[in-house]
């Protein structure tokens, strides 16, 4: 096997994209080991390990005291059930607190999703681009103000999801923990409720 490898490949390893490291030559942060007469980068296979243990996987980890070459990249989720709730801000004032979170602890943003819908609906295309985003190695870290704005269940199997992609899921809000066993219970069984009926007024509707 050869020890150089094309920048293509070195993304790939790294888990991120060529222009990100094109972008970490630029800045001497992580360069090639030579470039070939038509110009092209080589990266040697050592070299890929060394940096990812000694550096990228810092980079990756959201220690928020930790100093980092680069800063965490953060994609931002907020959600509310209802049309209604979107009127009153609601979804405004969630994303606000994030980015302001962000601000505060220096994150980049790299995206900030919305979602209107029930959190028992996982058909929801907000959702959807933050597991896109996750898998694909373009972020850090996952921000929501609270658990059940990303899914009333289910959200430690897309916590676990996120670990293997190295994208950490983080809560500005209260957590799980600060919430009462039995608060948590009606907030999941109200969940629930709404879920069937949007779907049997959807059913109601169609007959019609």
């Amino acid at each position: 096997m050869t020890r150089f490898v094309s920048i293509s490949v070195a993304a790939g390893l790294l888990g991120v994209s060529p222009k990100t490291l094109r972008r970490w030559d630029r800045e001497k942060l992580f360069q090639p080991e030579f470039r070939t007469v038509g110009d092209h980068r080589r990266y040697e296979l050592q070299a890929i390990t060394d940096f990812k243990q000694q550096y990228y996987m810092k980079i990756r980890t959201p220690l928020e005291n930790a100093k980092s070459p680069l800063p965490l990249r953060a994609v931002l989720y907020s959600r509310v059930s209802t049309t209604k709730q979107k009127k009153r801000g609601d979804l405004q004032r969630q994303e606000e607190k994030l980015r302001e979170y962000c601000a505060k602890k220096g994150f980049k943003i790299v995206k900030a999703l919305r979602d209107v819908g029930s959190g028992v609906n996982d058909n929801r295309k907000g959702l959807h681009q933050v597991i896109t985003l996750a898998s694909q190695g373009t972020c850090d870290l996952i921000l929501v103000t609270y658990p059940d704005r990303l899914a009333r269940f289910g959200v430690t199997t897309l916590k676990n999801c996120f670990s293997r992609w190295n994208v950490s899921l983080s809560v500005v809000g209260k957590t799980l923990t600060e919430i009462s066993r039995e608060a948590e219970l009606v907030n999941d069984i109200t969940g629930i409720l709404y879920s069937y009926m949007g779907k049997l007024y959807r059913m109601r509707r169609k007959k019609k």
